[in-house]
């Protein structure tokens, strides 16, 4: 403690630093959140196109904007193929925000200026969410940089920096779209309750949001048609007034998910600082400027968030930041004795114990009794699927297809293969331009060229249509075995001798091995033994 007494802002600094690297690199992706991101992130390396964004090479993928993905796939090129390389983004944004709260702390906390970041760095919903690949700690990352430009402008009268903030705003409506400007609501509240400051919008910084922010969806709505519908009906207008995604839109459904997400994401900071609020005049009547913005940013943030049918936890990471500027601003004269520490301390280390347990997960799983490790859904785990593909001999195929079951993506990060997500039924042509159910049907892509290097899963019940479609199309179907209650097939092609029905076969021992054909009521027979799917 006595460096952090002499060097408090390199303290909180490295500290973030060692918290937010443990495990980053330990644990598989897990699907679907992580494999989904990473997969589009690496199509962009395969393909190189950096500006439409697919998640596989005839599918497109808008449903996020790009910037998580740039930085995955940069990160990907620079550090190799691993889970280290894709969560590294993640790891500096939120190292960029402890590194904002540094610098603006003087302003919220003067007499304690490190200390939002400390609290912010000891959060555990930040924490574990710098451990999942997903938009939302970009989203802080760049928010918070809107925020600190406002801030520099506003109480250090340098109004230069307001361009930082429109530089902020422009990458944070490029990271999620729409949500990424909640912030400039409670700002433009703010600056409308409390006037003076710089100004807010100056040509150059509406031209530098224009460009940051707007220039990649003008290229990619006018490059595919129908996609600007898409955005605003389905990505925005969907989410706030639906439950089209089926996330909590019940009338309850954000007191559950935002209240325990910041009930136990504040923790052991906020009752502390709630006590204290009384002492230190955080209500609005009697509250200075700096805590109305702070006060301003998180309602207006969290009005929209409630008020909206799409309702997720981590939604609402962006507002840790400023949470934790009125935690510290509350706290900047409170005494921390052992009790304290003690307790900010055991919260840091659960939520690193968090981060270790999931690295582990498979063998977590396998220590608890059975009816509690089925609950930890291994078969989510991506590198799994990867080796157990590969001790069935195909360790690297082309692509894989999912038949009648939904992708995992993660698998593109071990394997290199594209996933496709293929149906027995349906129409292509009525597909959306984003985000469709499948990709292809099954008769057609067992026509392509290089369908022998495919690797096709399904659930057992899927097994006999499968054998019978590609029959049909003048292939084999070879059972090879079984992945987490999944059936694993390749294609073989039918010998010129071959009858007109063929022969069972048994499976080679590698990808690259032949067999005899196998008939469609072999793979009904077969079928009738498999695990349950």
């Amino acid at each position: 403690m006595s460096y952090l007494r002499s060097h408090p802002h390199r303290f909180v600094f490295l500290l973030a630093l060692v918290l937010v690297f443990a495990f980053q690199g330990t644990r598989s992706l897990w699907d679907p959140t992580e494999g989904r991101f990473s997969n589009v992130a690496l199509q962009m390396l395969s393909t190189g196109d950096f500006i439409s964004l697919y998640r596989h090479p005839e599918t497109l993928h808008f449903t996020k904007p790009p910037v998580t993905y740039w930085a995955i796939a940069g990160s990907v090129a620079a550090f190799g193929w691993n889970e280290w390389a894709a969560r590294l983004p993640n790891a500096l944004a939120f190292l960029v925000v402890v590194a904002l709260l540094l610098r603006i702390g003087r302003h919220f906390a003067p007499r304690r200026p490190w200390l939002p970041a400390l609290v912010y760095a000891t959060l555990p919903i930040p924490l574990l969410g710098a451990h999942i690949i997903s938009t939302d700690t970009m989203l802080a990352a760049t928010t918070t940089l809107a925020f600190a430009g406002y801030a520099i402008a506003r109480f250090e009268s340098r109004p230069a920096f307001i361009l930082l903030m429109w530089a902020g705003f422009g990458l944070a409506f490029l990271t999620k779209g729409p949500p990424g400007l909640l912030g400039l609501a409670g700002i433009l509240l703010f600056h409308w309750l409390q006037p003076g400051g710089p100004r807010l919008f100056p040509p150059l910084g509406l031209l530098l949001f224009a460009l940051v922010g707007l220039s990649w969806f003008v290229v990619v709505v006018a490059r595919h048609e129908g996609l600007l519908a898409y955005f605003v009906g389905y990505e925005v207008v969907a989410r706030i007034a639906t439950d089209t995604h089926g996330r909590y839109p019940e009338w309850w459904g954000g007191f559950y998910v935002y209240g325990l997400t910041l009930g136990l994401g504040l923790l052991p900071w906020w009752p502390w600082a709630l006590m204290a609020a009384r002492r230190v005049g955080l209500r609005w009547r009697e509250a200075e400027p700096e805590t109305r913005l702070l006060l301003c940013w998180i309602g207006v943030a969290m009005l929209v968030f409630m008020v909206a049918q799409s309702r997720l936890p981590l939604y609402v990471l962006p507002l840790f930041a400023p949470f934790a500027l009125l935690i510290g601003r509350a706290l900047q004269d409170a005494h921390f004795g052992p009790l304290r520490k003690g307790l900010v301390a055991g919260i840091v280390v659960f939520a690193v114990g968090i981060k270790g347990l999931a690295a582990y997960k498979p063998e977590v799983a396998r220590a608890l009794p059975d009816h509690i490790g089925e609950r930890m859904a291994v078969h989510k785990v991506s590198s799994l699927w990867a080796e157990e593909l590969a001790r069935l001999g195909v360790p690297r195929p082309e692509e894989i297809g999912f038949v009648a079951d939904w992708g995992r993506y993660g698998l593109h990060l071990y394997t290199g293969a594209s996933i496709e997500l293929l149906v027995f039924e349906g129409d292509p042509d009525a597909r959306p331009i984003s985000d469709s159910d499948f990709d292809d049907l099954l008769a057609d892509d067992l026509r392509e060229p290089g369908v022998t290097e495919q690797v096709f899963v399904m659930r057992p019940e899927s097994e006999e249509r499968f054998a019978a479609t590609a029959l049909e199309a003048g292939w084999q179907a070879l059972r090879l075995g079984t992945i987490h209650e999944r059936a694993i097939y390749r294609l073989l092609p039918l010998p010129p001798e071959a009858p007109e029905v063929p022969e069972s076969a048994e499976a080679p021992e590698s990808f690259e091995s032949s067999g005899a054909p196998a008939s469609p009521e072999a793979a009904a027979s077969r079928t009738a033994t498999a695990a349950p799917g």
